[in-house]
């Protein structure tokens, strides 16, 4: 992705990177400072479970306002282009609510795809880390014990793929939201912040 014209603004976060998902770990070793609350003007909407703004939207959409350590910019600014996909999002500058000029990233064709987001976004509440994961601890629970009859097995096996799409989604969001998905699965073993998931 070709980043914003001017790398010396702060970042207007309000998905992936916005403070405590897990985008921002990729960036916070670059932070000097984060303000919260923040928001501009826009649309929240979703798209294949992201976050994305459209940027005619008329309500505030809330997120993290990121300043960047000095001479760190193009550094952070490359990281952030490495883990959204170009084919979703573009850069573009935008004014927040308390009148500082900002970096964000806006959805292409914002409303092919979407729905509205109604109740914001927050990575943590993803249907894959919260009821998939109670899925595969009751299928654990539930059929530890077979002998000839293969249907505990099958069940056991839906939920080990189901499992593997709970890593699937954690890596995406954390290190690159790419097609590359073993690539990013192998990420998490080098990883020391995702040795909690």
């Amino acid at each position: 992705m070709i980043g914003p014209n001017d790398i010396n603004l702060p970042f207007f976060a309000y998905g992936v990177f916005r403070k405590g998902e897990l985008g921002f770990l990729s960036i916070s070793d670059l932070v000097s400072r984060v303000v919260e609350p923040c928001s501009v003007t826009g649309s929240l909407l979703l798209r294949d479970g992201l976050p994305i703004i459209d940027p005619a939207g008329r309500s505030n959409v809330p997120g993290s306002l990121i300043s960047f350590r000095e001479g760190l910019n193009g550094e952070a600014y490359d990281r952030i282009d490495r883990l959204e996909p170009q084919r979703q999002y573009r850069w573009e500058e935008t004014t927040t609510a308390k009148s500082v000029r900002c970096n964000y990233l806006i959805g292409r064709s914002p409303h092919k795809g979407s729905v509205p987001a109604d109740e914001g976004w927050n990575g943590r509440n993803d249907p894959l880390f919260t009821s998939a994961l109670e899925v595969v601890n009751e299928s654990l629970a539930a059929y530890s014990d077979f002998d000839s009859n293969l249907k505990p097995m099958f069940r056991l096996q839906m939920a080990y793929l189901l499992l593997w799409s709970s890593m699937e989604r954690y890596a995406s969001l954390r290190f690159h939201l790419g097609d590359r998905a073993v690539d990013k699965l192998m990420q998490i073993a080098d990883d020391p912040s995702s040795a909690n998931f």
